[in-house]
C-alpha cells in the first residue's frame, strides 16, 4: 500500500472518530454494514470517501462569553419601589414663596439642583421630563388665575440629560401652587403601565395646593389608573399642617414624602433617591446580561445545529452524486454500502457532539444567570 492511500486511511480513521450524520434510506444500521464489509472493502471505503469528508466540524461549534455584569453596592436607604424605571416626570413648584430660604439657600435653588440630583444615576436608558407649576402670573390676586393655569414643560420627556439639567435654569419662583394641575400635566407625558413604580413622578414644593384642585384625587388616579406611576413627594420647610397634606398627595400616589427642614436633610434625602437610582441600575444591569446571555446561548446553539446540518446534507449530497455518476459510468463503486456506513457513522457522531455542545451551553447559561442573581442578592 502506497503511503498517500496510507495517509488517507489514518486521516479518515481520525475523522470517523469525531463525527456523525442521518440515516441513509437503505443503509440506515452502520455498524452492520460496515461489519459485513471486509477489512479491504473498510480501508478502500475509508480512502474513497476522503475527499468528500473535507470539511471540519469544529468551526461549528464556537465559545461564548457570557456578561458578568458589574454591579453597585448599597449606601444607604432608598426612597421609592426597587422597580426598574421608564419614565421619570420632575415636577416643581413655581409659587413665590419657593423664593424662602433653607440653610442659606433658596429653595428655588435646591429644588433645581435637586432636578439634576433626580436624574443623577439613573440608567441611560430611563426617559425624563420636566415641569414647573405655578410660575406665570404672579403670587398676588391679580396674577392668581394666569398662575393657576400655568403649567409649563420646560424638559419634553427623553433619554437627554443635558437638556433637562440646561431646562433647569427656566425654573422661577413667581406664582401660586397648582399642585393638581401639574399632576394632571406630569401624568399626560406618561404612557400607560400595568407595572406600579416603573413610572415615577417627583414633586419638589414648600406648600399644599393653593388653586382649588384636588392634589389627592389626581395622584389616586395616577398610581390606580392606566400609567400606575408613583407619585414621591420632597417638600421644603412645611409647617405640620401642610406636610399632612403632602403627605396624603403621596400616599394616595402610592408613593413617599419627605419634608426637608435643613441642608442636612436635603442630603440625607438625597442619599436615598440615589440608593433608589442604584438599585433601578443594578436590576437593569442583571436583566440585560442575563437576557443576553440566553440571547447568545440560543444564537449559538442555533448556528452550530444549522452549520452541523449542512456539513450533513452537504457530504452526503456529494458522496450520493460521485456514485451516481460512477454507476452511470458502468463503474460502480463495490463498496458502497460501507462508503456510506462510514459518512454515517462520522455524521452521526457529529450529531452527538452537537447534542453535548447544547447540553453544555445551556448549563452554562444556567451557572451564569445563578450567579448574577445571587450577586445582585448580595447588594440589595
Amino acid at each position: 500500500m502506497d503511503i498517500t492511500r496510507r495517509c488517507a486511511s489514518a486521516l479518515l480513521a481520525l475523522v470517523v472518530c469525531g463525527c456523525g450524520g442521518p440515516k441513509s434510506d437503505a443503509r440506515d444500521d452502520a455498524p452492520t454494514a460496515l461489519s459485513a464489509g471486509s477489512a479491504d472493502d473498510v480501508e478502500h471505503a475509508r480512502a474513497y470517501i476522503g475527499p468528500f469528508i473535507s470539511d471540519n466540524p469544529d468551526r461549528c461549534f464556537a465559545d461564548v462569553g457570557l456578561d458578568r455584569p458589574t454591579l453597585e453596592g448599597r449606601a444607604g436607604d432608598d426612597i421609592g419601589p426597587r422597580v426598574l424605571p421608564v419614565r421619570v416626570v420632575i415636577a416643581i413648584d413655581g409659587s413665590g414663596s419657593m423664593a424662602g430660604r433653607i440653610g442659606g439657600q433658596t429653595k428655588l435653588d435646591l429644588a433645581r439642583e435637586a432636578a439634576t440630583r433626580f436624574v443623577d444615576g439613573l440608567p441611560s436608558t430611563v426617559e425624563a421630563s420636566l415641569i414647573v407649576f405655578g410660575q406665570q402670573g404672579d403670587n398676588g390676586a391679580a396674577g392668581k388665575a394666569r398662575s393657576c393655569a400655568g403649567v409649563d414643560l420646560l424638559a419634553p420627556m427623553s433619554s437627554d440629560r443635558a437638556r433637562l439639567v440646561a431646562a433647569v435654569s427656566g425654573v422661577r419662583a413667581v406664582g401660586w401652587t397648582p399642585l393638581a394641575a401639574g399632576l394632571a400635566r406630569a401624568e399626560a407625558l406618561l404612557a400607560r403601565s400595568s407595572t406600579p413604580g416603573e413610572q415615577i413622578i417627583y414633586v419638589v414644593s414648600d406648600g399644599e395646593e393653593t388653586c382649588g384642585g384636588d392634589p389627592v384625587a389626581a395622584a389616586r388616579r395616577i398610581n390606580g389608573g392606566q400609567t400606575r406611576a408613583i407619585v414621591n413627594i420632597i417638600g421644603f420647610g412645611l409647617p405640620s399642617g401642610e406636610a399632612a397634606a403632602l403627605k396624603a398627595v403621596s400616599d394616595a400616589g402610592g408613593g413617599t414624602f419627605v419634608n426637608v427642614d435643613s441642608r442636612a436633610d436635603y442630603d440625607r434625602t438625597f442619599e436615598r433617591v440615589r440608593e433608589s437610582n442604584r438599585q433601578a441600575s443594578n436590576a437593569i444591569r442583571q436583566s440585560n446580561a442575563i437576557a443576553g446571555n440566553a440571547v447568545q446561548t440560543s444564537n449559538a446553539i442555533s448556528s452550530a445545529a444549522v452549520c452541523v446540518s449542512n456539513i450533513i446534507s452537504s457530504e452526503k449530497v456529494r458522496l450520493s452524486n460521485d456514485l451516481s455518476a460512477r454507476a452511470v459510468r458502468g463503474q460502480p463503486v463495490p463498496f458502497d454500502r460501507t462508503a456510506q456506513a462510514l459518512l454515517k457513522q462520522r455524521h452521526d457522531a457529529m450529531e452527538v457532539r452537537l447534542k453535548d455542545f447544547r447540553a453544555r451551553l445551556q448549563n452554562d447559561e444556567a451557572r451564569a444567570r445563578g450567579k448574577i442573581d445571587a450577586a445582585a442578592d448580595a447588594v440589595r
